[in-house]
Order: C-alpha cells, then sequence, then structure tokens
C-alpha cells in the first residue's frame, strides 16, 4: 500500500469545535469521493502531550489526515480527478493553506506492535537531530535505529500498547505527487493505540516508558516533538479500507 499523511492547521477565526465539526460533516465527504482512496482517516487533537502525562500547552498543529492507495500510481491518478479539486476548493474554507508545506509527505509505515485499533490514540511527530538530518547516511542509521532500537526493543516492551505503528517519511507531496526536492519538516511520527485513557497513564507511568524516553532524548530534537507535535487524538475514519489497508 501506498500512505500520505497531510497535517493540518485550523485557519484564524475558526473555533476549533466549530472547524472540527466541519472537518468531519463537511470536508470529510469530499475526501471519501475521491477514486482510489483505500483508507481515509482523520485524526482531530483532543490535547498536546508531555513528556509523562497530558499537556495543558497547546500543540501548534489541528491534527492529520492519513490516505493509503494501492500503489503511488493511484495516488497520483487521483491528484488527477476532478473529485480532488473540489477537496482543494474547500480546503481555504478550513485551513491555513500554508501548513501545507513542510507538513505533507508520502510514508512508509512500520508496524511494532501489531495488535488492535483500540480506542484511545496518540501521536508523535518527531525529528532528529539537525547535524543527524544533513546527513544521508546517519539520517539511514537513525532511521533504521528508530525501528530496531527504540522501537523494537524499547516501544514493544511498554505495556498497554495494543497497537503502536511508525511512519517514516520518505518524501515531501504537493499537489501533483510526490516531490524529492522539498523538505519535510518532520522526519515520521508514531501513532499507538491503548485500550483506554487510564491503559495510556498507566504506561506513562512504567518504568519501560521511562527507559524509552530516555532513548528518544538520544536520538530525537525533543523540544520539537514535546509538547508542540505530540497530542491525544480523536479518530474519526472515513473510508474503512480492508484489512490490507492498514499499516
Amino acid at each position: 500500500m501506498f500512505k500520505v499523511v497531510w497535517v493540518v492547521r485550523f485557519r484564524d477565526g475558526f473555533a476549533s469545535a466549530d472547524a472540527r465539526h466541519y472537518w468531519r460533516a463537511v470536508h470529510a465527504p469530499l475526501g471519501a469521493k475521491v477514486p482510489g482512496v483505500e483508507r481515509f482517516v482523520q485524526s482531530h487533537v483532543v490535547s498536546a502531550l508531555g513528556p509523562v502525562a497530558t499537556s495543558d500547552d497547546a500543540a501548534v498543529f489541528d491534527g492529520y489526515t492519513c490516505c493509503w492507495y494501492a500503489d503511488r500510481g493511484a495516488f497520483e491518478a487521483s491528484l488527477r480527478a476532478l473529485e480532488w479539486t473540489a477537496v482543494g476548493n474547500d480546503s481555504p474554507n478550513l485551513f491555513d493553506d500554508s501548513c501545507w508545506d513542510g507538513w505533507s509527505a508520502s510514508l512508509d509505515p512500520r508496524t511494532i506492535v501489531d495488535g488492535d485499533l483500540a480506542p484511545f490514540k496518540t501521536v508523535w511527530f518527531v525529528r532528529f537531530k539537525p547535524d543527524v538530518r544533513v546527513d544521508a547516511q546517519r539520517s539511514y542509521e537513525a532511521f533504521e535505529y528508530w525501528t530496531e532500537r527504540h522501537g523494537k526493543y524499547f516501544g514493544a516492551r511498554v505495556p498497554g500498547i495494543e497497537r503502536y505503528v511508525q511512519n517514516h517519511v520518505v518524501s515531501a507531496i504537493d499537489g501533483t505527487g510526490e516531490n524529492g526536492s522539498a523538505r519535510v519538516d518532520f522526519d515520521g511520527f508514531s501513532e499507538c493505540w491503548f485500550s483506554d485513557r487510564e491503559a495510556f497513564e498507566r504506561a506513562m507511568a512504567s518504568p519501560e516508558w521511562l527507559r524509552m524516553n530516555e532513548d528518544a532524548q538520544e536520538l530525537f530534537d525533543i523540544d520539537y516533538s514535546v509538547p508542540r507535535m505530540s497530542a491525544v487524538l480523536e479518530e474519526n475514519v472515513v473510508v474503512a479500507g480492508a484489512a490490507r489497508s492498514l499499516p
């Protein structure tokens, strides 16, 4: 499957509750009509996340949309459809259109804990440290470490995680498809699902979580991720797709 993400920020003057309703009730049905979309999920920000608890600070994004396609060709064909034009025409009614540059990407999803999509969802958008991001070999090594050590060794040991998916950025995307010459603001994001808030809070209080946090300090630019780009989410599945469409 070919997976993409658009991270969004609502336009100024649009109250959050009203914007989220519009995103669900008006914008989502337009996106559901785009041919080629096999799965389509909105993730709405509920609250920001600190290192070991929710945060009263505000996240700098309001949510993100992920879509899955059969392959890259199906994605690019969808961008030429009239239905996609309707989505684009509606976007300024809801979003700050300056957010698309640097916040839209194709992804390499890596499933660390292959469980069910439980009700309580969280996300951490991450960026490697500046000296790593400018070095192609060190970036490659950082992506592999993120999967094999940070994810499969530390993350998979955290109690209570029902499902855990890392989404590694492959390339920026724009209105015509992938754009390898453009820069993405982040290097990827981790999504975790828990049975409920209590299970999440127990996980964050566990020694395993604290060890994973210590490892994250060595791998990521933490000031970028926490709390500005980390959040508790409310998931809205617009096009459910088949089981093969999951990350």
